[in-house]
């Protein structure tokens, strides 16, 4: 079963909650996306490698949401991978991953 993260933090919806799903999303996406595949294609390999990585480094760390989170979140990953090696713009990215963190935010306050 999937581990809220109230009670793993024990912050729930607080300014602390808030800030960090506010700056995770550009630390995520800037370092293990862009950063990740662009220097795995700048040193000779595919973009198809560069997706790869990029989506099995992010599920490494997080493992702890369960199977079923795991999961949906290998979709995610795999969709915004996709669409950074095809259009080298990462902004829409990091907002992307900004909605579905405050969305799960707001569904575990209530």
């Amino acid at each position: 079963m999937p581990k809220p993260l109230n009670s793993m933090f024990g912050f729930g919806l607080s300014s602390l909650s808030i800030a960090f799903i506010c700056l995770n999303p550009f630390f995520e996406e800037l370092i293990v996306r862009a950063y990740t595949m662009s220097e795995v294609m700048n040193f000779g390999g595919s973009r198809g490698l560069a997706v790869i990585v990029s989506v099995v480094a992010q599920m490494s760390y997080h493992l702890y949401q369960g199977p079923a989170n795991g999961l949906a979140l290998t979709f995610f990953f795999t969709v915004f991978s996709i669409y950074y090696v095809r259009t080298r713009r990462i902004i829409p990215a990091i907002l992307a991953h900004l909605c579905v963190d405050m969305l799960g935010l707001i569904r575990g306050a209530f």
